[in-house]
């Protein structure tokens, strides 16, 4: 099978796109299937060892190309060394076939093997992925909690009288999200006062853990956001950070791999709530 694959990168507001038909051509690519593991053990008494944990460990992407000799040659190559700047961090996404996903990088080293005068211009770009060694989906899943449900459909009959509605707004204080992942994953919650007050937001995941903001009234358009991931757990209201806000007994929870409910409740104004709720699955490799 022909295995084709698409980069593209994104840093410092600043796009570059890598593949067979580029300027900038793709030529290999290791580093993407899976990452390293680390299995820490403790003694046994019998033969062996008792395994106690496992990481993943940072991940390492090399990738090969060279630049097209044309018109563009010397520009595309001052492009290439200021875009992949060690000091600036970045983001690529990956198309390989029909599966996309993205990965956060810092650049460890890029070299230029050849630069003879009628000869591509060779390089080696090396990405450590440090922090988060997954891949993760290009574009964010989720579900809304409220909808609209249409009820505007032909053959149309309107009352002069009495008119029609052309949708009603339908509550879900339910919502069932799927982790097909391989990895437990942050989520984003997005919840919007749009039709009046709402007071002490709580969120609660599989019936377990759950996030309850105290003593908080949300005004009309006032937005309170919670992510859950590691690295950028927050929580704010209109941008402004209100973290101590939180039950002493919340958690930040995570999506487990396979079904999950999310639930919300409130001490009034549960109608008045319009609620996003946003994750990236995550993978080993692709």
């Amino acid at each position: 099978m022909d295995y084709k694959h698409n980069l593209v990168f994104k840093s410092n507001k600043k796009e570059l796109t890598m593949n067979s038909k580029s300027d900038i051509h793709l030529i290999d690519i290791k580093g993407i299937e899976a990452s390293s593991y680390t299995i820490n053990t403790a003694n046994s008494e019998q033969d062996g060892a008792i395994p106690t944990s496992l990481k993943v460990e940072p991940r390492e992407i090399t990738i090969t190309g060279d630049i097209e000799k044309n018109d563009k040659e010397s520009e595309n190559r001052d492009y290439l060394i200021r875009f992949f700047n060690p000091r600036a961090e970045g983001e690529m996404f990956i198309t390989r076939n029909n599966i996309s996903r993205k990965i956060s990088y810092k650049v460890s080293s890029f070299d230029f093997v050849t630069n003879k005068m009628y000869e591509y211009i060779d390089f080696t770009l090396v990405l450590e992925c440090v922090e988060e060694p997954y891949f993760s989906d290009a574009k964010n899943r989720g579900n809304y909690l409220t909808l609209i449900s249409p009820q505007f459909a032909f053959p149309l009959a309107i009352s002069a009288v009495k008119g029609r509605p052309m949708g009603y707004k339908m509550f879900k204080p339910v919502m069932p999200l799927v982790n097909d992942g391989d990895k437990q994953t942050g989520i984003e919650i997005i919840a919007t006062a749009k039709r009046g007050k709402v007071d002490n937001l709580k969120f609660i995941l599989n019936n377990k853990e759950y996030i309850k903001i105290n003593n908080v009234t949300l005004n009309q358009w006032d937005v309170l956001r919670i992510n859950t991931s590691p690295r950028k757990k927050s929580v704010t209201l209109n941008g402004v950070n209100i973290i101590n806000k939180i039950d002493r007994n919340s958690t930040f929870f995570n999506l487990k791999i396979g079904k999950n409910i999310l639930k919300y409740e409130c001490d009034n104004g549960g109608t008045n709530v319009d609620i996003n709720v946003l994750f990236y699955r995550k993978y080993l490799g692709i």
